[in-house]
């Protein structure tokens, strides 16, 4: 789901268009802005509306009026539209885990989200670090728990495995997580327990 803020010139309010589109209504588009300059080559994407958060500054570069720019809009909105909630939270963080430069870029990233993981309730390195040790993920005795500087281990463990925070959770590479988080994600997706923990507020 993404719909696109169309202007030219130094106008702002332009006009917005739906994704995915059809040339006709991409006609439709166009002959609006008309109204608003005849400089076709000044036409921009100022900004989209998205369930992905976030997205628009991928695409407001995008040369709308390059060939087949549209088509690609289009698979980006059809991947968009598919998406349940997580799965939106997977692709804003791996968009801003991953080096984007193009549309292109977005669109493998969209259509390879189960390449990556979201681990719930986490969107600061302190409550990562929290999530690690009460998962046995980064394992320690419970008398030294409380002792613990849980920011530190999270800052650390995203140092080493990269990825990006959302208001979901932290988002990061399966191929750069052990083995045992995954587990422990994919189990949670399931319905499962955390590993029979609950996660506390240290």
């Amino acid at each position: 789901m993404i719909t696109l803020h169309l202007t030219r010139a130094d106008d702002y309010e332009g006009v917005y268009l739906p994704l995915p589109t059809s040339p006709a209504e991409i006609g439709e588009a166009w002959a609006a802005l008309d109204n608003i300059s005849d400089d076709v080559a000044s036409t921009r994407i100022v900004g989209a509306v998205s369930n992905v958060w976030g997205i628009s500054q991928y695409l407001k570069n995008t040369d709308v009026n390059g060939s087949g720019q549209f088509e690609k809009l289009n698979r980006i909105a059809e991947i968009t539209g598919g998406l349940d909630r997580d799965e939106c939270r997977i692709f804003e963080g791996a968009l801003n885990a991953e080096s984007v430069s193009s549309l292109d870029d977005v669109i493998a990233i969209g259509e390879r989200l189960d390449h990556y993981l979201l681990i719930p309730e986490t969107s600061t390195d302190r409550e990562l670090g929290v999530y690690l040790v009460e998962t046995g993920v980064m394992p320690f005795d419970e008398d030294v728990q409380p002792y613990l500087d849980y920011t530190k281990i999270g800052i650390e463990y995203y140092a080493n495995h990269g990825g990006a925070y959302t208001a979901g959770g932290y988002v990061l590479r399966r191929d750069s997580a052990e083995q045992e988080l995954q587990d422990i994600v994919d189990a949670h997706q399931d319905g499962q327990p955390l590993g029979g923990m609950k996660m506390g507020g240290m």
